[in-house]
């Protein structure tokens, strides 16, 4: 059922009941009394109560006039706390930013831009999930977080990509390893029941497998570990050995590993934000999306910089 009541009837109401007066409300409201009049006459009419006494003297509220009275006030009141809640999100003085992850990236990316995002909005509340990649996607499909920072490889449509950077894999062998004097291995070399990885559900699984595919091997890890920590804790332990991302390698302590790059050429996956396409962001998701894109930018130039000055 439609009710054709509007904000201005509910307002001159609250101010009647307030005043007792309708001239009185008239002069705060700056209309005319006879608009005050037609106003309360309106919503009466539309709910179909009395809402004041009215006599030559004095206007009073009925019982249904002050029942309406206490929910509108309510409401006003809510409505007020819920725009300014809007108010603080749009200034990043409040709101929430649930981000979502890959466990390397998690580890070794998202730290130090955290940090930098809270030390400049101290009062958003921030909330990391990290999931392998499958789990990732099914996050941002079903709105459980704003966006996720992670590798991607599909071509699903109803995704947004925005690549950040890339992070190859090399080989990680113990120091007194046979290969650890080497400049490279090639995959050909590779004993796999000596491998170490993470499992099939990860990002890392897909394109060091895709990897050994290409080269007409089969990628087949005796050994699997849900965590890279664990993986090059054993790896060091002399356990075996794997395909490690230099990214995440650099968040780990390397005492007694050795990095060897492939022969057949990088082994590399694209990272970046991965966030709904049909789903518009938070100012605080907008944010901290912006501010990640722009020290990925930042440091590819540091990189060329660099790279040039060699």
């Amino acid at each position: 059922m439609q009710i054709n009541l509007s904000p201005t009837d509910l307002d001159t109401f609250i101010s009647v009941a307030e005043t007792g007066n309708f001239r009185q409300s008239a002069r705060d409201l700056g209309i005319s009394q006879p608009t005050v009049s037609a106003r309360i006459r309106h919503l009466e009419d539309v709910l179909g109560v009395r809402l004041f006494h009215r006599t030559t003297r004095r206007v009073s509220i009925t019982e249904a006039g002050e029942r309406l009275r206490v929910r509108v006030e309510r409401m006003v009141l809510e409505t007020r706390a819920l725009l300014a809640e809007f108010r603080d999100e749009a200034r990043l003085a409040g709101g929430r930013l649930t981000i979502g992850a890959s466990p390397s990236v998690g580890a070794s990316l998202l730290p130090r831009a955290l940090g930098v995002f809270r030390k400049r909005w101290p009062d958003v509340e921030i909330v990391l999930i990290d999931d392998f990649y499958g789990q990732a996607l099914d996050r941002i499909r079903s709105g459980d977080v704003d966006f996720a920072v992670s590798p991607f490889v599909s071509d699903d449509p109803a995704f947004r990509f925005d690549r950040m950077m890339e992070d190859e894999f090399q080989l990680a062998v113990p120091s007194d390893h046979p290969f650890a004097g080497r400049e490279s291995v090639s995959l050909a070399e590779i004993d796999p029941g000596a491998l170490i990885s993470l499992p099939p559900e990860s990002a890392a699984w897909a394109s060091v497998r895709r990897a050994f595919n290409q080269a007409g091997l089969q990628y087949a890890p005796a050994f699997l570990t849900r965590y890279s920590l664990t993986m090059v804790s054993l790896i060091r332990e002399g356990l075996g050995i794997g395909m490690v991302s230099v990214l995440v390698m650099e968040a780990l302590d390397k005492t007694g590993i050795r990095m060897i790059p492939v022969k057949e050429g990088t082994i590399v996956r694209q990272l970046g934000i991965v966030s709904a396409r049909d789903r518009s962001l938070s100012p605080a998701a907008t944010a901290f999306r912006e501010m990640l894109l722009r020290m990925a930018r930042d440091s590819r130039n540091v990189g060329r910089r660099q790279s040039t000055a060699t």
